[in-house]
């Protein structure tokens, strides 16, 4: 059981590896687009973000995935099921690094279920899926990217509206009594998300009223630091862009930690379920009421952060350059639409995709110049890739564990 212990361990670096490369396209891909940040910066920092993300934050969402996607009693004992969480590690890692490979933006979230499913159904037939919550998670991949495209459409129409419209003369001004607005509202979206279990340990009438003291000081801090970028460029339009670049370097990290307390749970899913079943020696009803080791968190914290500094910038490159030309104005809307979409996904039960979201935003300020302002072609091959993403993940999970169970005599 160590020897298993130990290859699922690596099986949980392998696919947050991968996972890292892929999703911090989701945070920074935006902000290199927009030149306000270098992508060997935005490697950088995505990931010790990452990291940091997946130590804080990322029980949660891990606890969802193992209880919610199969109903563990369809596992026959707990040897299937050692091996089915094993071949959904090599099924989720080898796509989401083909993926990579190839530039294209994938939801790790998507492998990883579509892996579980395709094991259950093996295993238990079809009633070992469970279709209400796979139905709600196929409900998110479909309105979150429209969502996001739409919230970013008009939040960069409303930057043009209350910015860049009327006299020239005041468009510094007009930029110091908004941008503060727009930087307050990503922050307190981003608060939400990042510790949206506030609700199970302080009131939601507190919480409330927390955030809306929050929101003035947020907004005074962000005015003084507006109004100190704005000093050297007085009333030019490339000073706006210039305030924008600045303050979208900030929101695109508060993503990147926010990404990692989220997706980390699609890399150590499998490796923390093989560890409570190893240690109870038996498969539990329920994983709910088990406390998730730091050091299973660090794992997937650490695999991560590897794969942002090997093989992030292939998905950068597609997401920031290919899709659209983005200015930093477009770029800071991206990252406010991506944060907004993530918080009302949760606000109505919602399991969402940072993919689909950080996708569907660049789209919508694309369209903001009309379908010419956007490379329709490579959009239409991401399409594709999310539509085959969970039959294809679990048709290669089956024939692993097939080969596993050959193999590996412990499993």
């Amino acid at each position: 059981m160590v020897f298993i212990l130990i290859l699922a361990a690596i099986g949980a670096i392998f696919v947050a590896f991968n996972n890292g490369a892929n999703d911090v396209a989701n945070a920074f891909a935006s902000a290199v687009g927009a030149k306000a940040l270098k992508i060997k910066h935005a490697l950088l920092i995505a990931a010790i973000l990452n990291f940091f993300g997946a130590i804080l934050l990322g029980a949660n969402v891990s606890k969802t995935l193992i209880d919610g996607v199969v109903d563990i009693g369809c596992f026959h004992d707990k040897n299937a099921y050692i091996a089915g969480m094993l071949a959904c590690m090599v099924a989720t890692g080898s796509f989401v690094l083909i993926s990579t490979r190839t530039g294209l933006p994938v939801s790790s979230t998507h492998s990883i279920v579509g892996g579980m499913i395709g094991i259950a159904i093996t295993l238990g037939g079809i009633g070992a899926v469970k279709w209400k919550w796979f139905g709600l998670l196929t409900l998110s991949w479909i309105c979150t990217p429209f969502l996001a495209a739409a919230c970013s459409l008009v939040t960069i129409k409303l930057i043009k509206l209350t910015i860049y419209r009327g006299e020239s003369s005041k468009v510094m001004q007009r930029a110091c009594n908004w941008i503060p607005t727009y930087a307050s509202v990503i922050v307190i979206a981003l608060i939400i998300a990042i510790v949206r279990g506030w609700k199970n340990c302080i009131h939601p009438h507190w919480a409330l009223g927390i955030l809306l003291l929050i929101f003035p000081i947020l907004y005074i801090i962000f005015r003084i630091i507006t109004h100190s970028l704005t000093i050297k460029f007085k009333n030019r339009e490339f000073g706006v862009e210039h305030v924008f670049r600045r303050f979208q370097a900030g929101t695109s990290c508060l993503i990147g930690f926010a990404i990692g307390s989220n997706d980390v749970a699609n890399s150590v899913t499998p490796v923390i379920a093989i560890y409570f079943v190893t240690k109870l020696g038996m498969l539990p009803d329920s994983f709910a009421d088990h406390t998730i080791p730091i050091w299973m968190l660090a794992v997937g914290g650490v695999g991560m952060s590897m794969g942002v500094l090997s093989l992030g910038h292939k998905v950068i490159n597609t997401m920031g350059h290919s899709i659209t030309l983005l200015s930093n104005s477009k770029g800071f809307s991206v990252d406010f639409s991506t944060a907004t979409t993530i918080i009302l996904a949760s606000v109505f039960g919602m399991p969402v995709s940072s993919t689909h979201a950080a996708t569907g935003a660049v789209i919508g300020v694309g369209l903001d110049k009309g379908l010419k302002g956007l490379n329709l072609q490579l959009l239409f091959t991401i399409f594709v890739t999310w539509l085959i993403t969970v039959p294809i993940s679990a048709i290669f999970t089956i024939l692993i564990y097939f080969i596993l169970r050959a193999v590996l005599p412990l499993v």
